[in-house]
Parts: C-alpha cells; sequence; structure tokens
C-alpha cells in the first residue's frame, strides 16, 4: 500500500489555499467506446428508480426482478487504465483554450473525489466528538 509520511510537519509551513464551495469548471462526456468529449453533456443521464412496487406482467402481486437482465449487453470498463486524470486536465486544457485564458484554482478534482473527501471528514470529525467525549 502507497503511503505519505507527514513528518517533518514544518515542510507543511507558509501559504495554504482557503476550502471554499466547490464550482464547476467543465464537464465531459465519454461514449460507449470511452472516446473523450470535453465540454460535452452527450452522456449526461438522469437516475430513475426501479418500480418495484409495481405490479409484474404476468399479473403477480410482487414482480420477479431478474438481475441478469442486461448483461449480455454490458460492456465492461478496463480496471487497468487509470483515465480519470487524463480526461480532466485534457478538459481543463480544452476550456483553458476556448476561454482564451488559464483556469487559475489552488485545487482541481471530479466530483466522485470532493464525495469521497466530505465523507472522509464527517468519519474524522465523528471520530474526533467520540475520542473528546471519552477524554470528558
Amino acid at each position: 500500500m502507497a503511503s505519505f509520511n507527514i513528518q517533518p510537519l514544518a515542510r507543511f509551513a507558509g501559504a495554504s489555499t482557503s476550502i471554499r464551495r466547490p464550482r464547476e469548471l467543465t464537464y465531459f462526456s465519454y461514449d460507449d467506446n470511452r472516446t473523450l468529449y470535453p465540454q460535452s453533456e452527450s452522456s449526461l443521464q438522469y437516475y430513475y428508480p426501479p418500480f418495484i412496487d409495481t405490479p409484474s406482467e404476468s399479473g403477480q402481486a410482487k414482480p420477479t426482478i431478474d438481475l441478469s437482465r442486461g448483461f449480455e449487453t454490458f460492456k465492461k470498463h478496463d480496471d487497468q487504465i487509470d483515465e480519470h486524470l487524463d480526461s480532466l486536465l485534457e478538459t481543463i486544457m480544452s476550456h483553458e483554450q476556448k476561454e482564451g485564458q488559464i483556469t487559475k484554482s489552488d485545487i482541481v478534482t471530479w466530483r466522485g473525489i470532493m464525495t469521497k473527501v466530505y465523507q472522509l471528514r464527517v468519519r474524522f470529525s465523528r471520530a474526533r466528538i467520540l475520542i473528546q467525549l471519552s477524554r470528558s
């Protein structure tokens, strides 16, 4: 497992960024062949929850759910290729070319990573509260 040594702490002294509410700079899409399309909303989709409580076509009270439906058309993504950072950087370059100026930001990431950071922060805060309560 990779590690990040935080000692000596003095190397983190000095100017730091302020963490503010995230804002969207740009966006991108992939097609079915994982081709990148910077500044495209073509793969934007909405989530529709399944209608599980409705009767099935056969008239049964509880519908049967076939979990293998669609499996034959499923395209597995190659997990060996980590394309997130490349796609993000290519999209930012495309955005900068379109806008004619460099994007000024201290932190650039995609939505999924910020969700994980937030969840980690919440878990850390809860752990800190538990530790403080146990010391009281």
